[in-house]
């Protein structure tokens, strides 16, 4: 005889063996975080969705949405903005670039060197302008 059918069989190594299932006989009563609604189940298995609303995910809290960030909130405003303009006939004067080439740099460093700056003053406008810090030796390269 296997070993295993005679588990199954015999109630004395039945009541052993559920000895360590931990059962309880009650049933829960069931809330759906979706739509409210409580519940009753017919057994101690998980539902798999809510009984009113058949929702699968109705043992999770829905999600807050996020706040828009500043940077994407601007170019929101922005988008909006030009669309009202379209709609009203309104024609805006898009802004013109800023350049911020090396060649506009190089330049602006020989006109300041001329002008007779310091290397602080140059390097100071250089950061404001172009967003760059440098050196005093990487002006004096590039001004060459």
């Amino acid at each position: 005889m296997n070993v295993s059918n005679g588990l199954t069989t015999n109630p004395a190594h039945m009541r052993v063996l559920r000895q360590g299932k931990q059962e309880s006989p009650v049933l829960a009563q069931r809330t759906c975080l979706r739509c409210g609604n409580a519940w009753w189940p017919r057994s101690h298995r998980k539902p798999k969705r809510c009984a009113r609303c058949k929702n699968p995910y109705w043992d999770r809290p829905r999600q807050e949405k996020r706040p828009p960030t500043p940077q994407s909130f601007e170019a929101l405003t922005k988008a909006l903005q030009e669309k009202v303009y379209r709609k009203l006939g309104i024609r805006v004067q898009p802004e013109p670039a800023q350049d911020r080439s090396l060649a506009k740099a190089v330049a602006l460093l020989k006109e300041m060197k001329s002008g007779g700056l310091s290397w602080q003053e140059m390097s100071e406008r250089v950061e404001r302008e172009f967003g760059v810090r440098l050196e005093k030796e990487q002006l004096k390269a590039l001004v060459r």
